[in-house]
């Protein structure tokens, strides 16, 4: 288990915060454990935490219609998720969906405050 109070380190523009910031970020963040094969998000759902992946892999990806995959990224460790970012600014719903492809742990930043 990661220690609550030193996640934000761990990913370098957090860790240039202002102290302040970052105990912000530990007070009102929540270190998740997610199990291998979970589907993280997906498409019609809006993102409510801005999540940080201190370990595993997450894949991001759309399926077509015949149900074809298509493998748009992985988010790793020390890594965010570029459209769960977009969606938090934009009040979008995801357009596709991520996948654990191992065990997954990452810091759940609420919406309000992200």
């Amino acid at each position: 288990m990661t220690d609550q109070t030193l996640w934000p380190d761990r990913f370098t523009g957090l860790a240039r915060l202002d102290q302040p910031i970052k105990d912000l970020l530990t007070a009102r963040s929540q270190i998740i454990d997610v199990p291998k094969g979970t589907t993280m998000f997906g498409p019609g759902y809006s993102p409510q935490n801005m999540l940080f992946l201190l370990d595993g892999t997450v894949r991001v990806q759309q399926v077509s219609d015949t149900g074809r995959e298509i493998v748009l990224y992985r988010i790793e460790a020390g890594q965010s998720c570029v459209l769960t970012t977009a969606c938090l600014l934009t009040y979008d719903d995801y357009s596709a969906e991520g996948i654990a492809e191992t065990k997954v742990q990452a810091a759940a930043v609420p919406r309000d405050v992200f």
